[in-house]
């Protein structure tokens, strides 16, 4: 398993992602393990796909015109009525 530091991974994010694919990376700060870079396996991937698929499918066609503004208004209204 590859270490980092925080710094290091911070400036160079890009190339720790790609090297992540092959080994774990564990990233320290001051010294000591916060985080562990581990690749998603290739059957997370497919899993995730198929339930993106079957959401898509299961989703209604929009008929409407959206209103930005009125969506605007339900999603704070929403969040509002949350809190």
């Amino acid at each position: 398993m590859m270490q980092v530091s925080s710094t290091e991974f911070k400036n160079n994010v890009g190339k720790f992602l790609k090297l992540s694919e092959k080994e774990d990376i564990l990233i320290l700060k001051n010294g000591k393990p916060v985080a562990k870079l581990t690749a998603v396996s290739k059957n997370e991937k497919e899993i995730a796909y198929d339930r993106l698929l079957e959401m898509i499918k299961k989703s209604k066609p929009v008929t409407e015109e959206i209103d930005l503004k009125a969506a605007r208004e339900e999603r704070l209204n929403k969040y509002d009525s949350a809190t």
